[in-house]
């Protein structure tokens, strides 16, 4: 257990630059993002000038609640106003900002995804590449502890860091919204804090990554064999392999079975996201529920399987190959 536990220390120090850095600049470009808009739209609304709006203009603005004058609009009266214009009911409200926290949270995912892909893609190969493989193979660690250590780092323990993340910016955009409906007489801050889904929401992340680990073993576990097996070019060898067997298939076959198999556990079907339009209105695509659904999925255990069968490879190479 220390071993592991020091290997795990080893691969964070080496990789907190994407797995701890990479949320927190996501999360910076959000925010500032946002602090400029609110800024611009601020500085536009005070700079509104009522000789430049019709009388018909002037009458939709005020049926809507917003006080004009010659000083322009404030940003608050016009948040105001436009929900004066909604009838949202408790569970309405509920879902928005089920759908809004899931919205900030996408860019965080994809992110995650990138550093994980490029990290696992040089796990084994970069140790090669410089021979520090052969300064770790001289001390009392075995190739499975090393390999399990760089999978368990990337899929368990570095989007610790990313859910932080994600719940520190959600707070972040409540506490805007807060401000901005400050004395609203149409919705109240304890009605969005009450119906915001934080708790739930931090403890759908934590699940959710836990679940995804699982669900992208395949992946995961490609990259590490891959990153152990070849010498030359990695990225060329873990995109284009599958590629040739799945324009094989489609060109002989007519189907897309592997391009579909491949394809189904690079998504992030254990995050919490919306993503399924239905008319006008935007569906949760994926919620506790349907995360510990997968559990029961054959497409889940067959993807464990086939993962395990890449760790197993990624192991036999790591034990076979020292050098580049």
């Amino acid at each position: 257990m220390n071993t592991m536990i020091a290997l795990f220390k080893r691969e964070w120090l080496e990789h907190k630059g994407g797995f701890g850095w990479g949320p927190v600049i996501v999360s910076g470009v959000l925010i500032a993002i946002t602090l400029i808009a609110l800024v611009v739209g601020s500085v536009g609304a005070a700079h509104i000038d009522l000789g430049d709006m019709s009388d018909d203009d002037i009458a939709e603005a005020e049926s809507y609640g917003i006080q004009l004058s010659t000083d322009g609009i404030n940003l608050s009266d016009l948040v105001d106003g436009l929900l004066a214009k909604q009838s949202w009911t408790e569970a309405e409200l509920a879902q928005g900002l089920d759908m809004f926290r899931h919205g900030v949270a996408a860019p965080f995912y994809l992110v995650y995804f990138i550093i994980a892909f490029f990290v696992l893609l040089g796990a084994l190969y970069d140790d090669r590449k410089d021979r520090t493989v052969l300064f770790w193979k001289s001390i009392p660690v075995t190739d499975t502890e090393t390999v399990l250590s760089k999978l368990i780092t990337t899929a368990w323990v570095a989007p610790a860091a990313t859910i932080v993340m994600i719940f520190a910016t959600q707070v972040f955009f409540l506490i805007v919204v807060t401000f901005l409906i400050i004395g609203s007489d149409h919705l109240s801050t304890w009605q969005v804090w009450s119906n915001s889904g934080l708790i739930v929401g931090f403890f759908e992340l934590i699940v959710g990554y836990v679940i995804q680990g699982l669900w992208a073993l395949p992946i995961y576990g490609w990259l590490l064999f891959v990153s152990s097996a070849v010498t030359k070019v990695p990225f060329v060898w873990a995109v284009l392999t599958p590629a040739v067997p799945m324009l094989l298939e489609r060109a002989v076959f007519g189907s897309m079975v592997l391009a579909k198999g491949v394809g189904n556990h690079l998504q992030f079907k254990a995050l919490p996201m919306a993503a399924e339009i239905e008319g006008d209105t935007v569906e949760n695509a994926v919620e506790l529920s349907d995360i510990f659904a997968l559990l029961a999925t054959t497409d889940m255990w067959f993807g464990v399987v086939v993962g395990v069968a890449f760790m197993s490879g990624a192991v036999y190479f790591r034990r076979r190959n020292n050098e580049i």
